[in-house]
């Protein structure tokens, strides 16, 4: 409480030399305007005085203007979280605005007239109380009737316990002031807060996105490198050959995830670089050819044509991991791939056979699986739907299938113009 006490009192007293130095300055300046030329009396610090009134308002004025210089703004934050140690969220704009300037221009001026008024209350009513209390207790009213203070008894003792609670209130109202009013001045405006919002979502999307991209690379590859360790544990005695080529695939796989994993520790660090994994429009072929080398039998129809690289790259990654999902839960059974285009879409089905056992629900342990397709899709305004092919087979004709439907632009006809 006291050192809270003695940082606020401290922030008062750095507005009242401001106003002081200012008050000064500017009553100096009307003295010299209004004197006589080379009256040098006038033109001293004390000659000005007769124009404080003047000064005053010169003051305000000064304030303001310092208010609105470049870096002002950063002090007023610093000084007022350390001295006025307020809680509220407190901005440095960037870039700075005309109405944060504004802002900034009336706290100075705030800070200047309550340290004002704060210094007068400790510096003039507190001794004011003080002396006029200790000479009506102690039986010296003359000097106060030599001021000019010729009451009675008790109303000198009301006066000097009024000018006692002035200070008190005087010092405290500034201080509760201050505190109250920087979160108007200092803080967020509703701008602000949108724009801090705007920041804080673009950061979470941010990490779903890499967490995403974590999921699809890392999560896939972890995939295969468990199912061809499987593999070649199993025929290392009786097929090498196997074993040799189902340890070849781990080396390959896990080269790809560690440079992926490297990729995306970049972008942890660089907070402009987009997360795009680098994916061509060849790169079905090698996607199938990964797959089929962990023993999964894949039937492919593809009919698309030229579409977008964002849009190739998305649908790619889904099937990704939709063929992850058919090798951890379908065996080897045969998966049946489907890529189509209409006018304005781009279509992938993906439907494997589920064994008799298998649950109808079907998604990674957290569902992160599904989730992520969905996620994906949605950033290209598609949609990403998974479930049983036809829920009215029979339990040993079960299939399960992915569809992802991605809107594909339309190209802009070419310009036509006359030579």
């Amino acid at each position: 409480m006291i050192r809270t006490a003695v940082l606020r009192g401290a922030w008062l007293m750095l507005g009242a030399a401001i106003g002081v130095a200012a008050v000064l300055l500017t009553g100096t300046i009307i003295a010299i305007v209004q004197g006589p030329a080379g009256d040098l009396e006038r033109s001293t610090v004390f000659g000005a005085a007769p124009a404080l009134p003047g000064g005053v308002i010169g003051a305000l004025v000064v304030a303001a203007l310092v208010g609105l210089l470049p870096g002002v703004r950063e002090i007023q934050v610093t000084a007022a979280r350390t001295l006025l140690r307020t809680r509220a969220t407190l901005v440095v704009p960037d870039p700075m605005l005309a109405r944060h300037r504004m802002r900034t221009a009336a706290w100075t001026v705030f800070q200047t007239v309550a340290g004002l008024v704060a210094g007068f209350s400790v510096f003039g009513l507190l001794p004011g109380a003080v002396l006029t209390l200790l000479w009506t207790v102690g039986g010296q009213r003359d000097r106060l009737e030599g001021l000019g203070w010729d009451y009675p008894t008790g109303s000198l003792l009301l006066i000097g316990f009024v000018l006692l609670l002035g200070a008190v209130v005087g010092v405290l109202g500034c201080g509760w002031s201050a505190v109250r009013l920087a979160p108007v001045l200092l803080g967020p405006s509703p701008a602000d807060r949108l724009a801090l919002a705007e920041a804080r979502l673009a950061q979470e999307q941010r990490h779903t996105a890499l967490a995403r991209e974590l999921h699809d690379g890392i999560g896939h590859a972890l995939s295969i490198i468990s199912i061809q360790a499987a593999a070649a544990q199993r025929v290392a005695g009786t097929r090498p050959d196997r074993a040799a080529a189902a340890l070849t695939v781990i080396e390959q796989t896990s080269r790809g995830a560690q440079n992926e994993l490297d990729h995306l520790l970049g972008l942890l660090r660089d907070p402009h670089a987009l997360p795009a994994r680098a994916t061509t429009d060849h790169g079905l072929s090698e996607l199938l050819a990964r797959y089929r080398e962990t023993g999964l039998t894949i039937d492919v129809h593809d009919t698309h044509r030229e579409v977008p690289h964002v849009v190739w790259s998305t649908m790619l990654d889904i099937l990704a991991e939709a063929l992850t999902n058919a090798r951890r839960h379908g065996g080897a059974d045969t998966v049946t791939v489907t890529v189509a285009q209409t006018a304005d879409t781009l279509e992938l089905h993906v439907t494997n056979p589920l064994p008799p056992h298998q649950r109808t629900r079907r998604t990674t342990p957290a569902g992160r699986g599904i989730t992520g397709m969905q996620e994906r899709a949605a950033l290209l305004e598609g949609t990403v739907t998974a479930g049983p092919a036809d829920p009215n087979t029979t339990r040993t004709k079960r299939e399960w299938q992915i569809v992802a439907s991605i809107p594909v632009p339309r190209a802009r006809p070419p310009r036509t113009g006359q030579s």
